[in-house]
Parts: structure tokens; C-alpha cells; sequence
């Protein structure tokens, strides 16, 4: 016969409850920490459900632990945004800039002389998130909010934010999309190029402002091209261009907009990755980035 539990005892294992969700908790934290300051990947962690597909594989996250892993980044990751003047695609000239900065702070010594670099993960054209060793590092830049950077006879607008989800990102986007209505013109035919500007804001509306059409003024190419459209112009928004050349020759330019289908994958428009069919080409140096 199995003893009786009394009310009392009932009531003190309860009481300890919480204070074991504290000791998991404070685990995971040190684990997350760990990976991300120390790139030690956690071996002893909870997967998630695991749902097969095939060739494919899918992980349902523990809400729970997702909630804590997102906690600790909200808390110690920088969302470092750069100027639209920083337009090269290529991720060395972002995590130059970022180590630049730090150089300062290790000649100045502002976070005395055990500061050890971060870590830098660039997200896209002109965004990158950064990891201080530090919470001090990162609340002295989220108090900061904007600085300037130095590199190459060159200074760099900088603007610091908190860490943000890719879901908090797409509602961010979605309020900055209603203040600013940019459009692309993808894969511009070398023949259009004269008139690009002229049929957009004719056929489209007016242009606030138009974005140099190279990545790089040192590796000069024509792929895509983007505007800064008045607001109002929305809904005259147009799909595709046709050009009749004195040739006969019938060109098309294809238009996007915040609300095209955008592919993380191959990092072009017109088509999500569950439905693409190309390889990764973002380490070959032609791959876009999605307007910020």
C-alpha cells in the first residue's frame, strides 16, 4: 500500500517547481551562450519534432527553449544597419567595417584591454548582426543607436538596433514599406538602359530617387535597378515594361516590388525556395539582395 501524500507535502513539491525551471533555464542559457560567444555547438539539446520528407528533413522547435534562445539574442545581438551609401554586395566590406570599429575601441581601449572581438553574421545588402562578448558592448551601442565608421578614406552611417526575428523583420518591413514604394527593374536589357529611367516614372510614377546601378564601382555590371517611387505611385504599379527598338527588336523588363515573391535560396524574385529549382549562387558573385 502506497503511502499517503499529505497536502503539505503536495504544497512543498510545487514550491520547488519554478526553482528547477530556473536551474534548466540558466543550463540552456550558459549552453546558448556558449555557441555564440564561443563557438561550441550544443550536443545535449532538444531537437524538437523531427518530420521527414523524403530527401528532407523539418524540426518543430520546443517553444519553450525557441523562447529562451530568442530572449538571450534580443538581449546581446546588435542589428548594425549601414547608409544606402554602403551598396557593395560583398560580405568582407561589411565585416571590415565592423572590425573596424572595434579596432577603435581596442586602440582607445573603451572596453579595457580584455575586449575580444564578436561575432558577425552579415544578413543582407546593408545589414549585419553582431554578437559582443560583452552585455556592456551591447547596451553602450543599442544607447548609442547611430555612429560613424572610417574605412578606406571612407565614413559609413551606421545605425544600431535590437535583434530582430525574420518575422519581426517582415512586419518592420511592412511598416517602412507604406512610407516608401521602391520598385526594380530585373535583368535590364543593355538597350533599355538609356531609357530605364524615363519609362519607369512615366509608365510607373514619379521617382524620389534612383540607386547607383553597380554594386561595386570597381566591378561595374547591369543586372537590376532600383527606385524610389512618391508613395501615390503604388497603385499604378506595373508588372513589365515592353521596348519596340528601331531594330524591331521587342524588349521586356520585368518590375518588383515589396510585394513580389522574393527567394531566400537563390536570392532572386518572381518565385518562393519551396518551389526553386536553381543551386545557391550567392558565393558567385551574381546573386542580388533584397531592397531594404
Amino acid at each position: 500500500m502506497e503511502p499517503e501524500t499529505s497536502p503539505r507535502r503536495e504544497q512543498d513539491a510545487r514550491a520547488q517547481v519554478p526553482g528547477n525551471y530556473q536551474l534548466e533555464e540558466d543550463r540552456l542559457k550558459e549552453m546558448i551562450r556558449a555557441c555564440y560567444e564561443e563557438g561550441i555547438l550544443p550536443t545535449n539539446i532538444d531537437s524538437g519534432e523531427m518530420e521527414v520528407d523524403r530527401r528532407e528533413v523539418k524540426f518543430v522547435l520546443n517553444g519553450t527553449m525557441d523562447e529562451i534562445k530568442v530572449k538571450w539574442l534580443k538581449a546581446r545581438t546588435v542589428t548594425i544597419i549601414f547608409g544606402t551609401d554602403l551598396a557593395s554586395s560583398r560580405k568582407k566590406v561589411k565585416e571590415d567595417l565592423v572590425r573596424a570599429y572595434e579596432d577603435v575601441w581596442i586602440r582607445e581601449e573603451t572596453f579595457g584591454q580584455e575586449f575580444r572581438r564578436g561575432r558577425i553574421k552579415v544578413e543582407s545588402l546593408n545589414v549585419v548582426s553582431y554578437i559582443p562578448r560583452a552585455q556592456e558592448i551591447t547596451d553602450w551601442m543599442l544607447a548609442k543607436r547611430s555612429d560613424f565608421i572610417d574605412l578606406g578614406n571612407v565614413t559609413y552611417c551606421t545605425e544600431c538596433k535590437s535583434w530582430m526575428t525574420r518575422a519581426e523583420v517582415r512586419d518592420w518591413r511592412r511598416t517602412v514599406d507604406e512610407n516608401v514604394f521602391w520598385v526594380v527593374a530585373v535583368g535590364v536589357p543593355l538597350d533599355e538602359m538609356v531609357f530605364i529611367y524615363v519609362h519607369v516614372e512615366k509608365g510607373i510614377g514619379k521617382i524620389i530617387k534612383h540607386h547607383q546601378p553597380e554594386a561595386d564601382e570597381t566591378d561595374p555590371k547591369l543586372v537590376n535597378l532600383r527606385f524610389d517611387l512618391d508613395p501615390a505611385a503604388k497603385a499604378n504599379m506595373k508588372d513589365k515594361i515592353w521596348v519596340q527598338t528601331h531594330q524591331g527588336d521587342l524588349l521586356d523588363v520585368r518590375m518588383a516590388f515589396a510585394e513580389t515573391d522574393w527567394c531566400r535560396r537563390c536570392r532572386t524574385f518572381f518565385h518562393l525556395e519551396d518551389i526553386c529549382k536553381r543551386s545557391d549562387r550567392r558565393n558567385r558573385g551574381e546573386s542580388i539582395s533584397r531592397p531594404q
